[in-house]
């Protein structure tokens, strides 16, 4: 016993290079998010990004490489450097070195785990902001770290059999990822044997659901792996290790070796090949811009009112909107009546696929990468610059009343983008879907006024296409330099703290002579003008109705049935969230298939595996533009059958 408890801490001393390692990987950010971001703006959620519905398998990625590293130092270590037959000298049994090297694997990454959930906890506790969502639950973290923890011991006993192998060992489980992918495609209900599946969050409201079915058929396999490679190892191992170097030795053992890795490189092409031509796609579908990864390496341009840091890949990409970042800041300057304020960070290798950008109060984030368009650049940054100043001028009193002002916050940035960076087309597309909406949906003021009754019933886009008019009426009504009066006004140090939207406004607006009802009526007439402006286009767009109308194979359907002939070139979405607490990076998209021979009937395929749960919220939408606003209909309930 004695001697297995020093063989452990023997083994615990030679793997905390490893420890350091899964503790940078994990919970660098600690190192750094301090002092680059605020705190106080991001909650839990987007700093435990594993935690969100859908989430997950890209942490599993890391955690799955890391735990290979680990295994791999176990056993092969010893051989490479020559020690396994002191080891197996000792004075202790074989098993008893296997059960150490295990288990002191396993405390590493329990540690790591740990500390993640204690660092991810922390950060988060910064924020208290249900609207972000930031309360940090322990019960939550706790399963999280549970199921992270038993991933790990998974990968761990099948890494520990493909190391007898040495590299070979890891060609195998490579094909086996690679079909698994194909059946995928093909079956959806067998996405669990990618395990890194087992690691995606899906919840039942705000309890997280477990797939206890696959979590056995992966802890079932992961313990015949353990004893297969317990019973390698600690048997003809060594034979087969010595096997493999007299192969390398050899030149036909070299030939050998290479036609081998040679037959499975091409296997795996093949199958790649076979799963490229599984599903030819929708033939009215536009090939997708291509665009080039960015470098790691970043480039940084200072400007007399930003830092810019640009990926080296992009720098000809963005040489216009640095020549025109200061001229931007100047414009969104005057239509606040602000001063300059700090110097902001400008950070443009943004890359994400639920937003353009984001920004606190001296940093903004553009997405550079994926932005084609020079203009509509040029009008995300003024957005972003925008809520920079929204930030300092209220105090960041607007995030803190984020349910009353979150259409302002929205709408605000893209009136003053629009102003500083015109684009007629793209503007009428946007006053066309709020006119949509509007009119159709009987909104009114108090609906942009309650942030979360807008979003339990309608699309939260709103936010921006609404909002942007009802910041139209407001400067209208109360003078050109009124959105910048009404941010200084929340920040003033005597206004009342967590009002309703309407008393909130009032007080708002009270504090430099405006009057909300004034607005509101400002605004319920532009509503109408548009509405009749564009009362053409608005008279094309179809009203949708539909919901699940059955299962096939791993995929539930929907149907969308249009009461108008639709145009060719619009694209049709089905959205899909757990209920309307969901954020909006927690909504999942399908794309909708059209038969041209009934062009008002919209077919849908959703993978059980992207709902968040058996019953959920729905809303058809329509884009008339592909990168324009949705018009969609009011959330429904569905239930997949």
């Amino acid at each position: 016993m004695r001697a297995g408890l020093a063989l452990y801490r023997k083994e615990l001393r030679t793997l905390w290079p490893s420890g350091l390692v899964w503790t940078l990987m994990l919970s660098g950010d600690l190192l750094y998010r301090p002092f680059t971001e605020r705190l106080d703006e991001a909650g839990w959620p987007q700093i435990a990004s594993y935690i969100q519905p859908g989430e997950g398998s890209v942490g599993g990625w890391i955690m799955l490489l890391l735990t290979g590293a680990l295994a791999y130092s176990a056993f092969p270590r010893e051989y490479d450097e020559r020690t396994i037959h002191y080891l197996y000298a000792l004075p202790i049994r074989r098993g008893s070195i296997f059960a150490a090297k295990v288990l002191a694997a396993m405390t590493l990454i329990t540690c790591a785990l740990a500390l993640l959930v204690v660092t991810d906890g922390v950060q988060g506790a910064w924020s208290d902001s249900s609207f972000l969502g930031g309360q940090w639950r322990l019960e939550l973290a706790l399963a999280h770290f549970a199921l992270q923890l038993g991933f790990c011991a998974i990968v761990y006993c099948h890494a520990l059999l493909a190391s007898v192998l040495r590299l070979f060992g890891v060609l195998p489980y490579a094909l086996i990822l690679v079909v698994a992918g194909i059946v995928e495609d093909v079956y959806a209900p067998a996405a669990w044997i990618d395990p890194t599946e087992l690691l995606v969050a899906r919840y039942e409201g705000q309890a997280l659901v477990v797939a206890w079915g696959p979590w056995l058929a992966h802890a079932a396999v992961a313990l015949v792996a353990l004893a297969a490679s317990a019973a390698l190892w600690l048997g003809p191992a060594e034979r087969i290790g010595k096997g493999f170097d007299r192969a390398r030795a050899s030149l036909l053992g070299r030939l050998g070796l290479g036609c081998l890795g040679a037959a499975v490189l091409a296997s795996l092409v093949v199958l790649l090949a076979v799963v490229a031509g599984l599903d030819p796609g929708d033939p009215t579908d536009e090939e997708p811009d291509p665009t080039d990864a960015p470098s790691i390496a970043t480039v940084e341009r200072v400007t007399d009112r930003y830092t810019l840091q640009i990926p080296e890949s992009h720098l000809a990409q963005a040489a216009s909107l640095v020549a025109d970042a200061d001229a931007i800041h100047r414009r969104v300057q005057e239509e606040l009546g602000a001063d300059p304020g700090p110097r902001l960070v400008a950070d443009l290798t943004e890359v994400s696929g639920e937003h353009l950008g984001i920004a606190s109060w001296t940093h903004i984030r553009v997405g550079l990468v994926h932005e084609r368009d020079p203009v509509q650049l040029r009008r995300t940054f003024a957005h972003e610059t925008a809520h920079a100043f929204q930030h300092r001028l209220s105090d960041r009193r607007q995030s803190e009343e984020a349910r009353a002002t979150r259409f302002f916050a929205e709408g605000s940035a893209e009136h003053i983008a629009y102003r500083v960076v015109p684009g007629d087309a793209a503007h009428r597309q946007a006053r066309l879907v709020a006119a949509a909406m509007w009119e159709r949906h009987g909104l009114g003021t108090d609906d942009l006024f309650d942030g979360e009754r807008l979003t339990a019933r309608y699309e939260t886009t709103l936010v921006y296409t609404l909002g942007e008019r009802w910041s139209a009426a407001l400067s209208a009504t109360c003078g050109d330099g009124a959105i910048g009066d009404a941010l200084r006004a929340m920040g003033r140090a005597e206004t009342s703290r967590h009002l309703e939207g309407r008393a909130f406004w009032r007080e708002t607006l009270g504090a430099f002579g405006c009057d909300v009802e004034a607005v509101d009526a400002a605004f319920a007439e532009l509503m109408t003008q548009d509405a009749e402006e564009l009362r053409a286009d608005l008279d094309r767009l179809p009203r949708i109705g539909g919901g699940v109308t059955g299962a096939q194979g791993g995929a539930v359907e929907l149907v969308a049935l249009l009461d108008r002939d639709p145009d060719p070139s619009w694209r049709f979405l089905a959205r899909v969230r757990a209920d309307p607490g969901a954020s909006d990076t927690e909504v999942v998209n399908v794309r909708g298939r059209r038969d041209p021979s009934a062009p008002r009937r919209v077919t849908f395929r959703v993978p059980r595996a992207l709902l968040p749960a058996s019953r959920f919220q729905l809303a058809f939408a329509l884009l008339t533009e592909p990168r324009g606003w949705p018009y969609a209909e009011p959330w429904q309930w569905a239930s997949a059958p």
